[in-house]
């Protein structure tokens, strides 16, 4: 393969994860000024589609026969990666802390090696299977903040648990990129989960609006986090994720979700003034040691 394609597609993951990381801190951000979570993913999809429609404004006929034959797979990719992974992620910061929910999605490179394995029977080293486990460890460890009687009395941060369903969902989504219809472009196929995933959050955007008695964003700053996570996070990163997974594979191209809590650790740190606790650090080691013995038969050739 060209080495130009593979570094601009290590650059579009550097780009993507330091994104992602700054989601997380917004989402943090939202949930001390009290903007909604299934609100905040609302508009933020909102923001994408007003982008999106004039760039793909003359192909709408076109998305929609595509949509109307591959109906189901669109329909998936869209709750897993619009619909679901950021409302999770959300609801999960206004428990979680920013340190612990970043560090979950470094065990999204193991859990795609599985997904990938059970989905299109990919072949799986003992060596990786060992980094599996181990990063496993690690990233229960963070779940029980470190303490193995959270494990029995099943005390744990409730966020921790949406975060465990959101990186779940967006390693099924990764893995099933590979079923994305060849005859549509990327910026099309974004439009198209966005307007489909948004479909799916409404019901939920209503309800807890009516509940909280506020349709609008009302919040100081919420209009310039909306901006953000819809601009950088939901649009740029999408993108990025999409276009390095089509030249480095989606296994690669999993191994780099380990840099967001690098990114989101450091500044929650710095500027929320959030402590990294033993038990962040002895998950990380764990996950960051079986994500290395990953990448060791990812380095020789296995995608």
């Amino acid at each position: 393969m060209d080495k130009s394609k593979i570094i601009s597609a290590y650059i579009f993951l550097i780009f993507a994860t330091a994104l992602w990381g700054g989601n997380i801190i917004a989402a943090k951000i939202a949930s001390i000024i009290t903007l909604e979570p299934i609100k905040l993913s609302f508009y933020r999809n909102l923001v994408v589609l007003i982008i999106l429609l004039p760039l793909v404004f003359n192909r709408i006929k076109l998305i929609y026969e595509i949509f109307k034959k591959n109906w189901k797979i669109i329909i998936i990719l869209s709750i897993l990666s619009v619909s679901i992974f950021n409302t999770f992620m959300n609801i999960a910061l206004t428990t979680s802390s920013v340190v612990s929910s970043s560090l979950m999605p470094s065990f999204a490179p193991s859990m795609i090696i599985i997904l990938s394995l059970i989905i299109y029977n990919s072949k799986i080293s003992y060596l990786q299977f060992t980094g599996v486990i181990i990063s496993f460890i690690g990233f229960v460890n963070i779940i029980i903040r470190g303490d193995i009687l959270n494990l029995g009395s099943l005390n744990f941060v409730v966020g921790d648990i949406w975060m465990l369903g959101c990186v779940s969902c967006w390693a099924f989504y990764s893995v099933m990129i590979k079923k994305i219809p060849k005859e549509i472009d990327n910026i099309s196929f974004l439009f198209l989960i966005f307007f489909i995933g948004n479909i799916f959050v409404i019901p939920f955007y209503i309800f807890e609006s009516i509940i909280n008695q506020s349709f609008t964003i009302n919040e100081q700053y919420g209009f310039l986090l909306v901006l953000y996570v819809g601009i950088g996070p939901a649009l740029v990163s999408y993108l990025l994720w999409i276009k390095a997974i089509k030249i480095i594979g989606v296994n690669n191209s999993g191994l780099f979700l380990s840099l967001i809590p690098i990114f989101s650790s450091l500044i929650s740190i710095i500027f929320l003034k959030e402590k990294l606790e033993l038990f962040h650090v002895v998950g990380a080691l764990l996950i960051f040691t079986g994500i290395y013995l990953v990448i060791r038969k990812s380095n020789n050739g296995q995608n």
